[in-house]
């Protein structure tokens, strides 16, 4: 790729996760040139289930999207907490309940990935460039070069680093920041519903929770298809590379999932792919932007799965930081500062929570069925998951004040 095929005036988006794409759409859609840089040859995504939240999902509509994603949701009547070994149920809420003013969009990765694609290049259909792996960069005072890993550079107005956990370009700005194993791992799949028995098709949210493992399934919609995502993460000594597609056996996820409910059993038998990858945290960073240069997403602030709260940070980020954008357009360093102000304690403070979860889903309390009530009436009370769940939730990163 030559340097002459970008303007010099685009924004350089290193990554065409969900991150990456939301904040292209962001910026094209407030007249902000932009380009991203996709190190994969095509654009597809493993299957997997998504949770978007509300604060996430007052950004699909802030980018007008509200229409396309609805389409390709499933509405769940109601989410529950269920025991591991009994299947014992206790309603969290129902869609006629107060409580459902949270409830959630259930959709594929796919899915929302395609509807960020197709809403770029409607905007702008050169802005997705495909094997350009941006590997490093320079900057000074005027412009920034991101360094392809072909041996070819690019030149823009400034550049974003949406690429994930082991973004090259949080490596070339604070250096190597290492991770550590937690001894847990995830496991993931898809599963048609005409496969289940009937009371397993039914239009839930149910999380399993256990002494050590808990699982949550869900609905999702598959081109003609009602599917099933099974989400299952374990207590594991074992160390697991930390990659969404590391491919694990029906054999070995039973044996995880030993003793458990013949419903989460029937689950793991009927998945024709399953995925498993270990879970790693890295320190908080206490800067993530330098002169034209800042991150985004897991690239920033990757976090443990038991919110289901990365991908909605990253479109909260790619939110704010597209309006301070569009605020200062002239002055990218100061965009990129009051963006870090505005979001650095706030992800902080996520991703610390999504790691304090861990015990509340794994519980010795939750052993035995005599013990298993009282401590989820009290853990799972309304009042306890509002305090827990709310402050996220009621987040709006289209209106937060821009200072």
């Amino acid at each position: 790729m030559s340097v002459e095929q970008v303007g010099k005036s685009s924004v350089l988006i290193a990554g065409a996760g969900i991150g990456g794409l939301a904040m292209a759409l962001s910026l094209l859609r407030r007249g902000i040139d932009c380009d991203v840089f996709e190190q994969a040859s095509e654009l597809r995504e493993v299957g997997a289930g998504l949770w978007i939240s509300m604060n996430g999902v007052r950004v699909l509509r802030d980018l007008g999207l509200t229409e396309q994603v609805e389409q390709n949701c499933i509405a769940a009547e109601r989410r529950s907490i269920r025991l591991w070994n009994t299947g014992d149920r206790w309603p969290l809420y129902n869609r006629s309940s107060d409580a459902a003013r949270n409830q959630p969009y259930l959709l594929l990765r796919a899915h929302l990935l395609k509807i960020l694609v197709d809403g770029v290049r409607q905007l702008k259909p050169s802005a997705i460039h495909l094997n350009a792996h941006v590997v490093g960069f320079s900057q000074n005072d005027e412009r920034v070069r991101a360094k392809l890993a072909d041996g070819s550079e690019v030149e823009g107005r400034a550049l974003i680093g949406a690429d994930g956990a082991h973004s090259k370009v949080r490596l070339g700005l604070v250096g190597n920041i290492d991770s550590q194993y937690t001894k847990a791992i995830a496991w993931r799949g898809l599963v048609p519903v005409d496969r289940l028995a009937p009371h397993q098709r039914e239009p839930e949210v149910a999380t399993w929770i256990g002494p050590t493992a808990h699982v949550t399934a869900y609905p999702v919609r598959w081109q003609d298809t009602v599917m099933m995502t099974f989400s299952g993460q374990v207590d594991h000594d074992d160390w697991l590379l930390e990659s969404w597609s590391e491919k694990g056996s029906v054999e070995e996820c039973l044996k995880d999932f030993e003793g458990w409910h013949p419903d989460i059993i029937e689950l793991v038998q009927n998945v024709d792919t399953l995925n498993k990858w270990g879970l790693f945290v890295r320190p908080s960073l206490g800067t993530w932007s330098n002169g034209r240069i800042t991150l985004l997403g897991d690239a920033c602030h990757s976090m443990l799965p038991y919110l289901g709260q990365g991908v909605n940070m990253a479109l909260e980020d790619a939110s704010v930081l597209a309006r301070c954008f569009g605020k200062n357009p002239d002055d990218i360093p100061a965009a990129f500062k009051t963006y870090q102000g505005l979001r650095l304690d706030r992800t902080t403070k996520v991703v610390k929570s999504a790691a304090g979860m861990l015990p509340i889903f794994h519980n010795q309390a939750l052993c035995k069925p005599e013990t298993a009530g009282g401590y989820i009436k009290t853990q799972w009370a309304p009042e306890a998951t509002a305090v827990r769940y709310d402050w996220i939730y009621q987040y709006d990163a289209t209106a937060v004040p821009l200072h």
